[in-house]
């Protein structure tokens, strides 16, 4: 008997559980096996470089984590506020990040730039605190309350998400709307406060107006290009040219769903094709990476998949890459990216990147370099 698409959706959101929400062993078996086979040369510049995932999230524990472990990473910004967090939850958020910090011996809080060169002299992983939604933050004082949160860590904030926050329109709105009176004030604390603005997630319009409000670079912390990959969550070249044009970066971004031709299954060519694109497109000096991945396995939490197994299933049903991977019975890659599980694989891009032809200061700038300049720039 034929399944109908509740019961479809259901066995699609018990693999997301099954590799996102647990520590599943497939999972890491071919991860590990991806990095078997990475060239001596892309180590040995891995190992030299200043490596920075821009977007990650769900870290518990720095000491007993395979995924960092792998990673080669210097610095990683965190999601350390939930998307629907308010400002008690976020607090409380902030306070177990501390806490997870303060437990480890692996791990650094970043709150200046030298501590992401601390991380890498002393062999550690930089923690950057950052927040995918900017709804914690609403106040009558935002200045006051930009500066609060900064003194408390943040460094790195998106202005909207899916859906539309008090200062920008979001990308699943379906409105377009633009920045709101408290979105051009909140920009002015984020930037007065040294908290780098990330319009990742938020709507085109929303994303243009800020960056003709931003008078320090803008960045997209993980977004990729429409032109390849024709996705709700992508950019256009417009967006990705000002960003540049400002001095920002672009970070190309592993999640399966917006790496989808509609024809092929995601896997690391295809987002190798989105660093070459926005390298031609706007330059490497202006290409970095968000993986948009769990930190650690199995840390993700089990509403937030369902919330999104739930928004595919409303917005593509039968068209969308997870029904056609599960109907094509791909198991734990139904949720992924191949060759790019998860950030213990950041040295598969070093090593595909040179295979690509980047020169190895090309390379460095892509893997870490890029976020480095720009987070100096902006950050008190």
């Amino acid at each position: 008997m034929e399944k109908n698409l509740d019961e479809i959706y259901r066995g699609i959101y018990q693999i997301a559980v099954d590799t996102w929400c647990s520590d599943n062993p497939e999972v890491k078996r071919l991860a590990l096996n991806y990095n078997a086979a990475v060239s001596e040369e892309a180590r040995r510049l891995h190992e030299e470089a200043i490596v920075i995932d821009n977007c990650s999230f769900g870290l518990e524990s720095g000491d007993d984590n395979w995924q960092l472990d792998e990673s080669g990473l210097t610095a990683m910004n965190c999601t350390v506020t939930g998307i629907m967090d308010n400002t008690a939850a976020a607090i409380n958020n902030f306070i177990l990040y501390h806490s997870v910090i303060a437990e480890s011996e692996n791990l650094i809080m970043v709150e200046h730039i030298d501590d992401i060169l601390r991380a890498k002299r002393e062999n550690k992983k930089g923690v950057i605190f950052g927040a995918q939604s900017c709804e914690f933050i609403q106040h009558d004082d935002l200045d006051a309350s930009v500066e609060v949160f900064a003194k408390m860590g943040l460094r790195v904030m998106q202005i909207g998400y899916n859906h539309r926050t008090f200062a920008a329109d979001g990308c699943h709105s379906g409105d377009d709307a633009g920045i709101t009176k408290d979105g051009r004030k909140l920009i002015r604390a984020m930037e007065k406060h040294g908290v780098q603005v990330d319009l990742s997630h938020a709507g085109r319009r929303s994303t243009l107006e800020a960056m003709d409000i931003c008078e320090k670079a803008p960045i997209f912390s993980h977004s990729n290009p429409k032109e390849l990959f024709d996705h709700v969550r992508n950019i256009s070249p417009e967006q990705a040219k000002k960003c540049a044009e400002r001095g920002g970066v672009i970070g190309a971004c592993t999640y399966n769903l917006t790496l989808w031709n509609k024809r092929d299954f995601p896997s690391i060519d295809h987002f190798i094709d989105i660093i070459c694109y926005y390298a031609d497109l706007v330059g490497a000096e202006h290409v970095g990476i968000g993986f948009d991945c769990t930190a650690q396995a199995g840390t993700y939490v089990r509403r937030e998949q369902q919330y999104f197994v739930n928004l595919v299933k409303e917005n593509d049903g039968e068209n969308s890459l997870y029904y056609k991977s599960y109907q094509a019975g791909r198991g734990v890659l139904t949720m992924y990216t191949e060759g790019l599980l998860n950030i213990s694989n950041m040295i598969c891009i070093t090593d595909q990147l040179l295979k690509r032809g980047f020169n190895k200061e090309e390379v460095k700038m892509i893997i870490g370099g890029n976020w480095y300049r720009v987070f100096k720039e902006n950050w008190k």
